[in-house]
This record gives C-alpha cells, structure tokens and sequence, in this order.
C-alpha cells in the first residue's frame, strides 16, 4: 500500500505542482480514501517527506584516496537523482515551494543530506591529505558541483550523464587543486 501511495504522491506533485496537488488528489490516484493516508500522515508535507525518503536510493561511497575519484563517486548520487524522472518532474515545483516554506526547504535538505554530506567528507579528506588548497571551502565548492547540476537540468534541459558530472569535477579540482585534475581518471 505504502509503495502505492509514494508512487501517487510523486507523479501528483510531479503533475499538478505543490501548491496544486491535494491529499484527495493524491488519494484518487492510488485509488484509496483520503483517511488511509491521513491515518499514516497528518499533512501533505508529511506524505511527500516520507515519499521523497521512499524514493531515495541512498550510495556508499568508498574512500579511493584519490581526490578525482572521491569527489566524482560523491557527487555522482546528486546527478543520478536529478535524473529519476519522477524527482526532476517535482523539482522545480518544489524550489518554488521551498523559497517560502521552511517545512518544504528542510525536506529537500533532508533529501539530499547523505550524498551532500558524503561529496563534502571527500573534499575534507582531499585537504587533510594535502592534495588540495587548505583555502578550500569543502560546502561551497560542493554547492557549486550541485548547483551546476541543477542548473544544467532546469534552465539547460541537460541531464549531468557520469561524462559531464567528470568534466564538472575535473574542472573543479583543477580551480583548487595541488595535484592535476587528470589524477585518479580511470
């Protein structure tokens, strides 16, 4: 039933945007009564966290050693989810919502914490190692890979394909790097 009511949830958001789509919405199409879902979740905010968690494919990202590798392997989890069609038809909805909605905002935080968190750790450990200018600010430079991304799928239509997501960090390491950019490519 869950699986159900997350698949409505996002294809509603997805279709009618935030601000239009509604728990009976959301129950028409899973094809239950609105008390099903306000039973397990009080609010529409509830139901689209649980479903946005749902929906996550959350990676383990293993420390190579090389800061190419890291940074690529945790920022590659970013580019996957704007790739999921169901997320990046929600996307620009919930921007909007996000802007004016602390509740919203935090759910997208929460969404992509692990893989921010993750992208962030190896840039730390680039910089313990040395291999990268101590100067480096390890939550703006991965807020600029993220950002890109974002970019590049809502204003450019563009999905980040694993060769862009290279090139974006490849360039990035080159902008603050003591090692070359090409260390680490396989």
């Amino acid at each position: 039933m869950d699986a159900v009511i997350v698949e409505a949830t996002i294809a509603e958001v997805g279709a009618k945007g935030w601000g239009g789509s509604t728990i009976e919405g959301i129950a028409a199409r899973a094809g239950v009564g609105r008390g099903t879902i306000y039973r397990r979740w009080p609010s529409k905010t509830e139901l689209f966290q649980y479903a946005a968690t749902a929906v996550t494919r959350p990676v383990e990202v293993q420390e190579t050693g090389s800061f190419v590798d890291d940074l690529y392997a945790a920022v590659l989890p970013i580019a996957d989810m704007l790739t999921q069609p169901e997320l990046a038809a929600l996307l620009p909805s919930l921007l909007v919502e996000a802007a004016n909605d602390a509740s919203i905002r935090q759910t997208l935080r929460t969404f992509v914490a692990q893989s921010r968190r993750q992208a962030i750790d190896a840039v730390e450990r680039a910089r313990r190692r040395g291999d990268i200018l101590q100067s480096t600010n390890p939550e703006t430079l991965v807020d600029m890979l993220a950002g890109a991304m974002v970019y590049r799928r809502l204003l450019l239509g563009e999905v980040s394909d694993a060769t862009a997501v290279r090139a974006l960090v490849r360039q990035a390491v080159q902008n603050c790097s003591t090692v070359t950019a090409s260390e680490g490519d396989s």
